[in-house]
């Protein structure tokens, strides 16, 4: 089974379509920030949020919770697909529904066995895995640039090297990170 949580309007076939909206008409309503949520445990292979993980959980606890419940309904090996708008570009900062911004090292920070290294290195990381209780590895994060600026790199202004570089250094370059999760359970 595959669940597309907080579908909006991308309703897609083969999936289960949830969201609160009863506008979007999802298979199934349901507010992300209630746990524990009305579905099953290990019962997803796939799991894709869209724009959603940025508009949840503004108290840590709450987060906690969702990200809790994301791991339980998505069975062992299972991937979770999550979008999310990079904090340093204005699609971010502008929609005042956004409560919790997210980089890279957000999504390592949910792996057990990252959190184990850093804590044999004695390394000052919120261990995150351990705090919320679930374990992610990171399977891979995508960088999706703002047009203008992959523009450049199509036309051959700009290397992708040096797109890299200045995303380091300006807003409005990423526009969005695209991570790819795998969920983590004991055999």
């Amino acid at each position: 089974m595959k669940l597309n949580l907080g579908c909006g309007f991308d309703k897609r076939e083969g999936w289960l379509n949830v969201d609160n909206f009863p506008e979007c008409e999802p298979d199934q309503r349901l507010d992300i920030e209630q746990t524990p949520w009305d579905l099953p445990d290990d019962a997803f292979e796939h799991v894709l949020m869209k724009h959603v993980l940025e508009h949840v959980g503004a108290d840590f606890k709450v987060f906690a919770a969702v990200m809790r419940e994301l791991h339980r309904v998505t069975r062992a090996d299972g991937v979770v697909e999550i979008h999310v708008p990079h904090v340093r570009h204005d699609t971010y900062w502008s929609d005042p529904t956004h409560v919790r911004a997210f980089t890279p090292l957000t999504f390592q920070m949910m792996s057990k066995r990252q959190n184990r290294a850093w804590m044999e290195a004695r390394a000052n990381y919120t261990m995150l895995a351990f705090v919320m209780d679930v374990d992610f590895e990171v399977e891979g994060i995508v960088q999706v640039y703002d047009p203008y600026w992959w523009g450049q790199v199509e036309r051959g202004e700009l290397t992708r090297e040096a797109l890299r570089q200045i995303a380091n250094e300006r807003w409005n370059v990423v526009r969005e990170l695209q991570v790819r999760l795998r969920a983590v359970k004991p055999s």
